[in-house]
């Protein structure tokens, strides 16, 4: 894992790239680095944070955000005092594990691989450039990706809400819908950026559960596209039980209030034509998507096609696919969209790229043992129970009273070791989990956090590393199946985290150490239905060498794309049998011509 580097060449083919990489300087050893935070502690140069995107501080020694990955600290060259005049070195006296390094440079270096898949991400549209809107003149105007770190824990406000002019509470927030899509003026685009109008609904309703239903939220939009598995129920649910108000209209400008109190004031027009003002406190721009210029700038270089939206052009059976035979897209860089879309198509890229390969990329997955230098295996009777409490911001610690909870798990039987932490998953946490398991000699595990469907195997992963069986290992979720069930009911919510923890403790000391088996696996499979969908897989699965059974109940493959005669794209190539025209199987334009196979 390559981080603070950049991919400047690609040359061969399929098989055989050769990619040129540029590491940037880091200024700290990574080996030597434990992310303790003392140099960032003790350095006096302070720079706008770009992960809460300015509306916080961070240091010129600093961690992009507090789970990442690495979690080594980096030195931001362009603000460092030492680099601008030669002096200062705080970092490096401060560091107990001598992990600065001012002599670290960057350095290029060849990669030989097989294939490529892209997955340089977005960038959100830049408000200024509409200046209607008052992003820029207005504090109190934010986009919608500000807004997401004011409502998150670990952002500036640790998830309080409150006006950037002057740190009140707002009472009545509006959204304003398509800045910078839907719009072929003013240096707009023209195409949806698809994920604005539900993170508006979503933001909405968070706002108000944070403002305990004291505020006010109003959605200004042309179109409310909600597309999605209950997507809609979700808005509608906005609507009608948590008195969201969605206003369909044009904005003309955002204004300053005459009251001098801070507010803005919208001009908007109606449906029926009707010219509208109203004030709030508060102004978020649902701003779209577009690529990042110099994402832009790297597919030049890389000969990869961008559309006319600055985005990849992948293939219409193989969407992952673009122009350069061996290299794949995914995520926003093929257009903009969700999270669950973005997951598929990585997953569709990774196949992909292992069916190209003829497979090679497939092979058996051995059972993770114990690194060397761990802790020999701990004994697990009798029953060392710890019991970890996350507080997890707003989530949890909003609603629960996590200190309560803590002191309660101490007079737990067979527990004899209790702690809180910000984010049980995080790095650090993790690795203090397993220092805490070693001189504890813990041989039970508890942890009252979020969902096990997420973070279960995290957990499990870092009792093996610590040398304990990782089935000794229990989850209660506090989160899920309490402080969100319970948001308006805190002693409700603490006292169900009590009995939460008091059952997942009971259930651990009653737990067994367990060992996995290893079984034959038969490399066959199923594909049952042969329309587009169920054709591409079992294509895909083919290509890994598997044999692969279709069965589809009616006399033909195709589903229903064989009742598609026009598409937008010039060229469909058809995967089955009889072509849309009654041709044999090949390539066919819009209007049903056979172009051959």
């Amino acid at each position: 894992m390559y981080t603070l580097s950049d991919v400047l060449h690609l040359q061969g083919e399929l098989g055989r790239f050769t990619v040129t990489v540029r590491q940037r300087a880091r200024y700290i050893d990574m080996g030597k680095c434990i992310a303790c935070g003392t140099c960032a502690e003790k350095c006096p140069r302070k720079v706008d944070d770009a992960f809460n995107l300015g509306l916080s501080k961070r240091k010129a020694v600093y961690i992009h955000f507090s789970q990442a990955v690495p979690l080594k600290y980096a030195i931001d060259r362009d603000h460092c005092i030492y680099f601008e005049k030669g002096k200062c070195r705080v970092c490096e006296k401060s560091c107990p594990t001598q992990a600065v390094n001012w002599n670290d440079t960057d350095r290029e270096f060849p990669l030989e691989v097989g294939a490529v898949v892209l997955a340089p991400g977005f960038e959100p549209c830049d408000p200024t450039r509409f200046e209607t809107y008052g992003y820029g003149r207005f504090p109190d105007v934010l986009t919608s990706m500000e807004f997401e770190r004011l409502l998150s824990a670990a952002g500036p406000t640790q998830g309080r809400l409150a006006r950037p002019s002057d740190g009140k509470a707002p009472r009545k927030i509006a959204w304003l819908q398509c800045v910078g899509s839907r719009d072929i003026h003013h240096a707009g685009h023209a195409y949806c950026s698809a994920v604005c109008c539900m993170a508006a609904v979503k933001e909405a309703v968070i706002a108000k559960e944070h403002a305990d239903g004291n505020l006010e939220a109003a959605i200004f939009f042309m179109d409310m596209r909600t597309h999605g598995k209950d997507f809609e129920r979700y808005a509608e649910r906005a609507r009608a039980e948590r008195g969201v108000r969605f206003i369909r209209s044009r904005v003309h400008s955002v204004e300053a209030a005459s009251s001098g109190d801070g507010g803005l004031v919208i001009v908007t027009a109606t449906e029926s034509g009707e010219v509208l003002s109203e004030a709030f406190d508060l102004v978020v721009l649902s701003v779209g998507l577009e690529t990042p210029e110099g994402v832009v700038q790297a597919t030049a270089r890389l000969g990869i096609p961008l559309n006319e939206h600055g985005f990849a052009q992948g293939g219409f059976s193989e969407p992952v696919a673009t122009g350069r035979e061996g290299v794949f897209a995914c995520g926003a860089f093929l257009g903009p969209k969700d999270i669950p879309q973005s997951v598929m198509e990585a997953s569709a890229a990774a196949a992909a790229v292992a069916g190209r390969l003829g497979g090679s990329a497939v092979g058996t997955v051995d059972a993770m043992e114990v690194p060397p230098g761990a802790a020999e295996p701990i004994p697990t009777n009798p029953p060392r129970v710890g019991v970890f409490v996350c507080n997890w911001g707003v989530n949890i610690g909003g609603v629960v009273r996590v200190p309560e909870v803590v002191e309660y798990a101490r007079t737990l039987p067979h527990v004899v070791h209790v702690q809180a932490n910000l984010f049980s998953c995080s790095q650090d946490a993790q690795a203090q989990l397993q220092e805490v398991l070693r001189n504890e000699r813990l041989n039970r595990v508890v942890v009252a956090a979020c969902s096990p469907r997420t973070h279960e195997a995290l957990f499990r992963a870092t009792l093996q590393h610590a040398g304990l069986n990782k089935y000794l290992f229990e989850m209660a979720n506090i989160r899920d199946q309490n402080a969100w069930v319970h948001r308006d009911d805190p002693e409700a919510a603490t006292e169900k985290a009590k009995d939460l923890v008091r059952m997942a403790v009971v259930k651990a000391t009653l737990l067994e150490p367990l060992q996995e088996e290893q079984v034959s696996i038969t490399p066959a499979a199923l594909v049952v239905g042969g329309g587009l969908a169920g054709l591409q897989a079992a294509l895909a699965v083919a290509d890994f060498g598997f044999d692969v059974h279709l069965v589809e109940r009616n006399r033909e493959l195709g589903g229903q794309a064989r009742h598609i005669h026009q598409t937008r794209s010039p060229y469909l190539r058809v995967l089955f049998g009889t072509g849309l025209c009654g041709h044999a199987g090949g390539w066919y334009c819009s209007e049903g011509h056979h172009y051959g196979n």
